[in-house]
């Protein structure tokens, strides 16, 4: 038996196979909003029926011969009636009316959840209506009938209702004969073909793009294009490739500037679509680069780009000699041409464009990176040649060598180059524009030009390293990221290293940051430019101390990619004297620890290293190794800790100690007494498993707070059992919601099986929730009851919504997902369990929800629940945490913050939020508390968030926030701590904490008076 709740109109609706009784559930105390709920929303409801309904005294004395059906023929009936001929001819103020109606109506209507039946009726009135307006009335109304009919068939949600929607506008556009008509119905068509072109079947795509190709004959040019925006989406993969390419390439050369954009723009987007266009259009699209229209040239710059990467070795002669090139060399030419186009947004989409072609030859790619041509790319003349040139010339040899003619003749660039002389220096062209956007793109570019091939890496290093320097800091930025990106491929030279090293003392940060992660990335090439880099990263650090994280990794990064220049300067970074010994540094020193990350990776790699410390590096080697794992890795050195490294030798697999722990969980849950002490012990190993193993954090970490909510309600089920046990106290009910609320908004990656796991978990929580505070008598129990039935809408919902996605999946895909339902959770496995199928049906049966009345039927449920299995691992769950860098936790308990009482102080605030979804930065809060208990709660700008970048580009769901906090109060007698942490604001007054308080002392002086 399926079992749903629904809501509709504010109250929750159950629907049960086989029962056609609907009953409706809702809390007495606010029956006063739910029916003004009710009436606002029946007022809207009947507002839009009204004002459909008005169209009846249009049609209203159209005869029932008319067929309600999508037309196969022409409707004879309004004709021949004398009654629908006086409505077919409406006067002018019927007209006016009529088109303010349906102005009113547009405005009205909503399309959603539009029952097929409803659907055809209105259609059906719609296309009545259309029929009975004569061809030389006012074009407006047919205008906006279609624009009605279209927006029907936007939102459609069958297969049927599309085809209905479709034939409506077939029938009619065929016999249309205004302009303005024919052009809106093509657009109307568009719009369905792009919202609902999975829902349209093959044959009809057929009908659409025949209707729109004859339309391309119409004197309107408004109309040709609408007609190609619709071939460019329903003509299918062969028929585009036989007929419509070359019905299209005809209006290339129209005279309508318009026109040939759109022409151009059908023909791409037939090519996206898969038909395979023909390289012979690659002189059409040449020429059409040479038009005096931007929107025009932009559209021929796309067609030759994609015609040189879909035709690459297709040969073609060169333009100005008898020569031959490939195809992807000469449309690579003519995009590094447009380089040059006038207008900004063609050379911003050709220096885009750059990058997309790969397969140009080397001669070609090296050409655009030197603005004098290329040697290789003159045409050379043969001896014989120049024989026959000096004889036609009748000079004179001046006898210095060989068919030497003198004087020499002009040489022109134009006619001896293969490819023409804009190409030559294009990247260089870009990336001196004088628009960002221009260098910007040229940047990107050249990156993806210089993965796809190292020696052009090579090439182009001096040219991003000259990038470093400009204006505009996107520019800069982008320009690090493009060399981190292509580090692999190049080796960095002295010269180069001054022009990076120059920039390290960017006031941005951001920069500075991107600077540290390249230069982590990329090698050098002797043991200076080493002493270079670690110097100055020193001398930088000094100056912005809050740079040291990002410092840290760069030379943990440096470390592991130069082992052997390390040991050589090892002794002198160290300062290591061969005779005596020098006195011991100071751990806590941010440029002695630099040094000891620098060679303490190195040593990882070239373990000889280690004989070249001294002792006291030793045991610092032991703390940093227990303080900053991350960044110092497992040496054989005596003294270090090791206790993570042997818990995972003990352990073996993650996976199959976690599988062990849910195997002892569910023997656990059998036994009748002393259950909550073992599965307390439990919750303690998955919370250790979490620590030990990084990768299994998220897994283990969202068994345990299900687990810990699963002791919350075995706990409390106790005191609901016996009527003389004590209450909770309020703040375990509250632990109890929080953790339900943490399963639900911070962990990412769960699976239909986790979900349902977690909101049966909850339901659980809220029928618990209110029969205890039912029994304390001490409290309202409206708000529980409120929470219980819409956490019980919410399941219903959620349950109703997974069956009916089963019903609408075609029957190839079962077995696939009956392949993976063992490791995933499939849906045909995860099913509600009893508890909550009677529950639901409880709630279902009470008339009048009062609270007292849903106690009384929840009760007995409640107190003999079994306890709810634990969701099966899943490795792939993610939880969302947070760690603040800024205020530091060491250095801040040091540094007091004081501000004269009343005034602002500026705290800079610096955290890494870890698997943080898009949805979830709008409910990113950071809470200010006072040592008197006040709150603040600041809500930072989306655009604090910036992604976490890496060696391999941006990362997914890794964010850095990077902000100003103001911090402000009245006057006290010392400092006292102010902690600062990061929340998640998941419903108003819940906020879930991801991460532990920094705290920072602040003291508000008194204002000073008199001098």
């Amino acid at each position: 038996m399926a079992l749903a709740i629904k809501k509709r109109f504010g109250s929750y609706v159950e629907t049960v196979d086989g029962a056609p009784a609907v009953k409706k559930l809702r809390l007495q105390t606010l029956a006063a909003d739910a029916k003004a709920g009710k009436a606002g929303k029946a007022g809207n409801a009947e507002r839009k029926l009204t004002a459909l309904s008005q169209l009846d005294a249009y049609v209203g004395s159209l005869p029932a011969a008319v067929p309600p059906g999508p037309p196969t023929a022409p409707p004879t009936a309004p004709a021949t009636t004398s009654s629908a001929a006086v409505v077919a001819t409406p006067t002018t103020q019927n007209s006016r009316e009529l088109l303010e109606l349906l102005v009113k109506i547009t405005d009205e209507i909503s399309y959603e959840d539009v029952e097929l039946a409803e659907l055809k009726e209105v259609a059906n009135k719609i296309f009545q209506l259309y029929q009975l307006q004569a061809s030389d009335s006012d074009t407006s109304i047919r205008v906006k009938l279609l624009e009605l009919l279209s927006g029907l068939g936007c939102e459609c949600a069958t297969e049927q209702a599309v085809t209905l929607i479709i034939d409506y506008f077939i029938y009619l556009l065929r016999k249309e004969c205004s302009q303005k008509v024919l052009a809106q119905g093509m657009m109307c068509l568009f719009r369905i073909g792009e919202r609902r072109k999975h829902l349209v079947p093959i044959s009809y795509n057929t009908q659409v793009a025949h209707l729109a190709k004859e339309q391309l004959r119409s004197g309107s040019t408004h109309t040709q294009k609408n007609a190609m925006l619709v071939i460019g989406r329903f003509a299918t993969k062969m028929e585009g490739e036989r007929h419509y390419v070359w019905k299209l390439a005809f209006y290339i050369d129209s005279q309508d500037s318009g026109v040939r954009a759109q022409a151009l723009h059908a023909l791409l987007t037939l090519g996206e679509r898969g038909s395979q266009l023909p390289a012979v259009l690659y002189r059409r699209a040449v020429e059409a680069m040479k038009d005096d229209y931007e929107c025009v040239r932009k559209e021929a710059l796309r067609l030759v780009f994609m015609l040189g990467n879909r035709h690459p070795d297709y040969v073609i002669p060169s333009d100005r000699q008898q020569e031959e090139l490939r195809m992807i060399d000469a449309a690579f030419s003519k995009v590094c041409e447009a380089l040059c186009d006038l207008s900004l947004q063609i050379r911003v989409l050709a220096a885009e464009l750059l990058g997309g072609m790969t397969a140009v030859s080397r001669e070609f790619l090296h050409q655009t990176l030197d603005k004098k041509l290329m040697s290789n790319l003159r045409r050379k003349r043969t001896a014989h040649e120049r024989g026959a040139r000096l004889v036609t010339s009748g000079e004179w040899s001046s006898g210095k060598r060989w068919a030497d003619d003198a004087p020499q003749e002009h040489l022109d660039a134009r006619s001896i180059s293969i490819i023409a002389s804009g190409a030559c220096g294009a990247l260089i062209h870009g990336l001196e524009d004088e628009f960002l956007e221009v260098r910007t793109a040229a940047v990107a570019s050249m990156c993806k030009l210089a993965l796809s091939r190292p020696d052009f890496a090579v090439t182009s290093l001096d040219f991003l390293v000259d990038m470093f320097n400009d204006e505009i800091e996107d520019v800069r930025l982008k320009a690090i990221y493009s060399l981190t990106a292509i580090a692999r491929h190049i080796v960095l030279r002295e010269d180069q290293l001054e022009i990076m090293l120059g920039s390290l003392e960017d006031f941005s940060v951001e920069v500075r940051e991107g600077l540290h992660l390249m230069l982590g990335a990329c090698r050098v090439s002797t043991q200076t430019c080493l002493l270079m880099v670690v110097q100055k990263l020193l001398d930088v650090l000094a100056k912005y101390p809050q740079d040291r994280h990002s410092t840290y990794a760069c030379m943990r990064k440096i470390g592991q990619k130069h082992p052997h220049l390390v040991m050589a300067v090892a002794v002198h970074l160290l300062y290591v004297h061969p005779f005596f010994e020098t006195p011991e540094r100071d751990v806590e020193d941010p440029s002695y620890l630099c040094v000891l990350i620098l060679v303490f990776n190195a040593a990882e790699h070239l373990v000889p290293i280690i004989s070249l410390l001294p002792t006291a590096t030793h045991r610092h080697y032991a703390y940093l190794r227990d303080s900053m794992p991350h960044l110092v890795p497992q040496l054989p050195i005596e003294g270090a800790s090791s206790r993570i490294d042997s818990a995972m030798r003990q352990a073996g697999s993650s996976a199959e100690y976690l599988q062990m722990i849910l195997s002892h969980i569910e023997e656990i849950f059998t036994m009748a007494d002393e259950r909550v002490e073992l599965l307390q012990t439990a919750q303690s190993n998955l919370q250790r498993l979490g620590a030990i193993d990084a990768g299994m954090y998220g897994t283990s970490n969202f068994l345990e707070t299900f687990l810990a909510a699963q002791i919350q309600i075995e706990q409390m089920q106790r005191c609901a059992s016996t009527q003389r046990s004590r209450v909770p106290l309020k703040e375990s009910l509250a632990a109890l919601i929080r953790n339900c609320l943490k399963l639900q908004h911070t962990f990412s990656g769960l699976n239909y099986g986790d979900i349902l796991q977690v909101k049966q978990l909850r339901l659980r929580a809220c029928a618990l929730h209110l029969v205890l505070v039912v029994r304390d008598r001490s409290q309202s129990a409206l708000g529980p009851c409120q929470m219980l039935l819409q956490t019980a809408g919410d399941i219903a919902e959620f349950i109703k919504a997974n069956t009916k996605e089963e019903e609408e999946k075609p029957p190839l895909e079962q077995p696939e997902k009956q392949s993976s339902s063992s490791s995933s959770g499939s849906r045909d496995t995860a099913q509600p369990d009893s508890f909550t199928r009677q529950l639901l049906g409880k709630l279902d049966a009470i008339s009048d929800p009062k609270p007292g009345r849903v106690f009384r039927e929840i009760l007995p449920l409640v107190q003999q629940a079994p306890p709810l299995a634990l969701p099966p691992a899943n490795e792939k769950i993610r939880r969302c945490v947070a760690n603040i860098l800024e205020p530091c936790p060491l250095q801040s308990q040091d540094n007091v913050i004081k501000v004269t009482a009343g005034l602002i102080a500026a705290v800079p605030f610096v955290a890494e939020i870890d698997n943080l979804l898009e949805s979830q930065k709008a409910d990113m809060r950071i809470k200010i508390k006072y040592p008197d208990q006040h709150m603040h709660t600041v809500v930072p700008k989306r655009s604090d968030f910036k992604p976490i970048m890496t060696e391999q580009g941006e990362h997914e769901t890794n964010v850095r926030l990077r902000t100003t906090i103001l911090l402000s109060h009245s006057v006290w007698t010392e400092s006292s701590l102010v902690e600062i942490q990061l929340c998640l604001a998941v419903r108003p007054g819940s906020e879930l904490e991801l991460c532990k308080p920094a705290k920072v002392l602040f003291a508000p002086k008194p204002v000073r008076r008199g001098i």
